[in-house]
């Protein structure tokens, strides 16, 4: 007889693959860690280079000459001979009147003109310089070119006149109604007159400045001139003035300086001339003293400067980069050298529950910056109206008077370190601060760009 079998199944125990575990830890450490990272503000970092700031101001300034106005004697033609900025000599002649016109219609007919390389060169350099400035929007500027073209042919036409002038009258004898008119001074020669002829430093006022009531022309014409004809205008004296009018800030700013450093906009040109500054009624004005560069703009009666206020060198910031921070404000006399170590810091006082008596407790503290009377500690480090012992008055006080420090958030070691900054100079985006100073920072630290996205002690990486 058969016996029944009784078979157990046993459950196999299922092995551990520690790869899997450690594939699965590995996932999740990435998908943790990716979610973490883009959740996480980034921050932007600033190396912080050694560099000058300059602090630009604009201004408008009319400018003021010793100038005089000279007139034909009687009617005729004109021929000038002088080019504009040119130095004349006491009775050197500046032009020639042909009342009939005869002697100057004969030279018209007499030859071609002939331009030496000189006068090639400046032709070609007056439209360089429009092509390098021009700008489309500016369509005036082309009329400006080609007055300025007229001007030059008509220099270079007038001085090869004069070239043949004398031979022609010694050998037609033509005299009558000819004649050369010579300079009654010496001085830089002008062809330009406008509304402010004559102007000086004490006559100078806000009406000055207005542009619908100034004009400007020229004094060449090729037309007859009448007797007392304004024909050309002498600047006998190298010194010249800028008139500038000024705010009250300005004024406030700049009074007490005797010199500065200016760029006119026009042509570049940057010097060094004497100010002095002065009030008139309620207007404020600065006057710039002026010794040189007269003959380069006898045709301009306004000039836009800039003025190179102050150039501070320093350590260039962004202002984005700048914040302020709240700190307690502490007396020096309560800080001691205490505890385990030579560590500076405060003693806070308590007192016993079951006795009253005192209890005091040795806090180390980082002093970030101190003057002649406090000292300013960072106020995360300490509870709120913890009170403080001073052991050389035996007084104590609340931690509760606060002032602000300027700084930046200095992030060379991984996390965000505030550093004190003490300003020099600033203009729209950067600032210049001192270097050297306690809590400061120094060339080549790396800053937070932005200080509105760093927290104090924080890890940006």
């Amino acid at each position: 007889m058969n016996r029944p079998k009784k078979v157990v199944r046993f459950k196999k125990r299922r092995k551990i693959n520690i790869g899997t575990i450690i594939f699965c830890f590995i996932a999740l450490y990435l998908t943790g860690f990716t979610i973490y990272y883009s959740r996480k503000t980034r921050i932007s970092i600033y190396e912080v280079p050694e560099e000058n700031l300059a602090r630009d101001l604009t201004v408008t300034g009319v400018i003021v000459r010793d100038e005089k106005i000279y007139c034909t004697p009687e009617a005729g033609y004109v021929n000038y001979y002088l080019h504009a900025g040119s130095r004349v000599s006491k009775n050197a002649a500046v032009y020639s009147l042909d009342a009939n016109r005869t002697v100057y219609d004969m030279l018209g007919g007499t030859g071609e003109i002939s331009l030496t390389e000189q006068d090639i060169m400046e032709v070609k350099r007056m439209i360089s310089a429009f092509q390098g400035s021009y700008d489309g929007s500016d369509f005036l500027s082309v009329y400006e070119l080609k007055e300025d073209l007229i001007l030059k042919v008509s220099d270079i036409s007038d001085n090869n006149l004069l070239d043949r002038m004398q031979d022609m009258i010694d050998s037609t004898g033509i005299t009558n109604g000819f004649r050369f008119v010579n300079a009654e001074s010496s001085g830089v020669v002008s062809y330009t007159s406008d509304s402010l002829d004559g102007l000086t430093v004490e006559n100078v006022n806000s009406a000055t400045f207005s542009e619908e009531s100034f004009t400007s022309a020229s004094l060449r014409s090729g037309k007859q001139y009448m007797a007392g004809d304004p024909v050309y205008k002498l600047v006998g004296s190298d010194t010249w003035q800028i008139v500038c009018p000024v705010s009250m800030e300005q004024y406030m700013d700049l009074k007490d300086r005797t010199s500065l450093r200016f760029t006119v906009e026009k042509d570049g040109l940057t010097f060094r001339a004497p100010v002095e500054f002065s009030l008139h009624g309620s207007d404020y004005y600065m006057q710039i003293t002026m010794t040189r560069y007269v003959a380069n703009y006898l045709e301009d009666r306004f000039l836009t400067l800039d003025i190179a206020v102050s150039e501070e060198k320093g350590l260039k910031i962004p202002k984005t980069a700048v914040t302020a921070k709240d700190f307690y404000l502490i007396p020096l006399q309560y800080f001691t050298v205490g505890g385990d170590s030579n560590d500076t810091g405060l003693y806070s006082v308590s007192y016993s529950a079951q006795t009253g008596e005192p209890e005091y407790l040795f806090l180390p503290a980082e002093i970030y910056y101190q003057d002649d009377e406090y000292a300013y500690v960072n106020k995360d480090d300490f509870l709120a109206m913890t009170t403080i012992y001073c052991p050389e008055t035996q007084e104590t006080m609340p931690l509760a008077m606060t002032a602000q420090l300027e700084g930046v958030y200095q992030v060379n070691r991984g996390y965000a370190v505030f550093r004190r900054i003490e300003r020099l100079e600033e203009n729209g985006e950067y600032v210049i601060v001192a270097k050297g100073t306690a809590g400061g920072i120094s060339v080549y630290d790396h800053i937070a760009l932005n200080a509105d996205k760093a927290v104090d002690k924080s890890i940006i990486y």
